[in-house]
């Protein structure tokens, strides 16, 4: 059975936005042996649209589309897909009540309106009016057409695409796929693939589960597909086996986790970052709320920067360097100190490809966490070009603080990591 991936959008060609729901998409698809053999990405242009679906709906059993759904003037995949198969436009009622009583819409509910039309045929994937889709059988091809925002993508795919095609892919044997089967993803971060890996075949083979993962750096994720009883049975022995490495289950990533930590706790944050340049504060304020819990951050990349800004002794910064424990605690402290938060995340390193020297070789990294009582901080060494030192010491941090607000102390055990100290306040 071959498949293709097809996203539109004019952002995802300029580069405005990273397109994660192709990443995505790839990588779930091969973990459960649907594998697409091409992926197009093309802008928001009827004609081009037309053209690239009939192609792929020749060459191709089944295509998932992202993009184009909503209720804007350039979000023409519904139309450009009636248009491409000859199929005229038929109103779905339901969609359109549930658009007519959400408040999102109150003011626009005349443009919203067109999200209600769909293909003869087709069939709505949610009932939600915020996540429009819908699948249709084409001459004996399997089509999905999803919304272009990640996280609606991404729950489609799962739990209504997947099922589908491997429903189709077996025959409508629910044994493979279908009912009495519940999806469930994992989230790893600093975990070996091997252990993974070595997990997954101590697993017995039961007709109808499968289980895949892939690396998405720097985490890896997994995947399960199954009876419900089996897949709690799995679900239960990964926590206990990898209590340490897992972040989130069902796509709650690690920043995420983290500010759910934080506010639950009614506790708060900030940063002083050197090597990753705003990368760690960037990771925290990429989900929405996070000014409940993030206060502030510093970016002090010289050495004169840390000590106007955050108060790092002259003395730590001839002698010990700034690249080292006392650093990084004291640029953590005098974040704590200058925004009154609960915690302080700080980083300071090489993050290459030069800079570095025999005794602090590129790919070096201090992290430190300060705490109400203690500050802690990690020396650890990352390999990669500089844009992956920057993004996994970023992880990395807020990992630490994580497992500190989960375990507490005695819980920081890393692969990368080279030393460790801590000062008491």
């Amino acid at each position: 059975m071959k498949g293709a991936l097809l996203f539109i959008g004019d952002e995802l060609i300029t580069g405005r936005i990273l397109n994660t729901n192709a990443e995505f998409a790839g990588k779930i698809l091969s973990a459960f042996g649907l594998e697409p053999e091409e992926i197009v990405t093309i802008p928001d242009i009827e004609d081009k649209i037309i053209n690239t679906l009939r192609r792929l709906i020749e060459e191709y059993d089944f295509v998932i589309t992202s993009g184009g759904l909503g209720p804007t003037e350039d979000d023409l995949t519904t139309q450009a897909v009636a248009k491409a198969l000859d199929l005229p436009l038929k109103e779905d009622k339901a969609l359109l009540a549930a658009i007519l009583a959400s408040s999102e819409y109150k003011d626009t509910f005349a443009m919203a309106s067109k999200m209600a039309l769909m293909p003869e045929g087709a069939q709505a994937l949610s009932e939600d009016s915020k996540v429009v889709g819908f699948a249709l059988t084409y001459r004996d091809k399997r089509l999905f057409f999803l919304p272009g925002v990640p996280s609606q993508f991404q729950d489609l795919l799962k739990n209504k695409v997947i099922p589908q095609l491997c429903l189709w892919k077996t025959g409508g044997r629910t044994l493979e796929c279908g009912e009495g089967k519940v999806f469930k993803s994992f989230i790893f971060f600093d975990l070996n693939e091997t252990d993974l890996n070595r997990f997954i075949q101590e697993i017995p083979s039961k007709e109808g589960l499968k289980i895949g993962y892939y690396p998405l750096l720097p985490e890896v994720r997994l995947v399960i597909f199954g009876r419900e009883e089996e897949v709690k049975n799995i679900t239960e022995q990964i926590k206990v086996r990898f209590k340490l490495n897992l972040v989130g289950e069902e796509e709650e990533s690690l920043p995420q986790g983290i500010g759910k930590l934080l506010r639950e706790r009614r506790e708060t944050l900030a940063t002083a970052e050197s090597c990753t340049g705003g990368y760690l504060a960037s990771l925290i304020t990429s989900i929405a709320g996070s000014s409940d819990y993030f206060d502030r951050g510093f970016v002090t990349y010289t050495a004169k920067s840390k000590s106007e800004i955050l108060g790092v002794k002259e003395e730590t910064l001839t002698q010990q360097g700034v690249y080292s424990y006392e650093t990084a605690i004291e640029m953590a402290l005098g974040a704590k100190r200058l925004s009154h938060s609960t915690y302080a995340l700080a980083t300071t390193g090489v993050a290459g490809p030069t800079g570095g020297t025999p005794q602090i070789p590129v790919g070096t990294v201090f992290i430190a966490l300060a705490t109400p009582q203690k500050v802690y901080a990690f020396k650890f060494y990352f390999e990669g070009n500089r844009n992956t030192i920057q993004r996994v010491a970023s992880y990395t941090a807020l990992d630490i603080l994580r497992r500190y607000l989960l375990y507490g102390e005695g819980f920081f055990s890393y692969r990368f990591a080279q030393g460790f100290k801590e000062r008491p306040l």
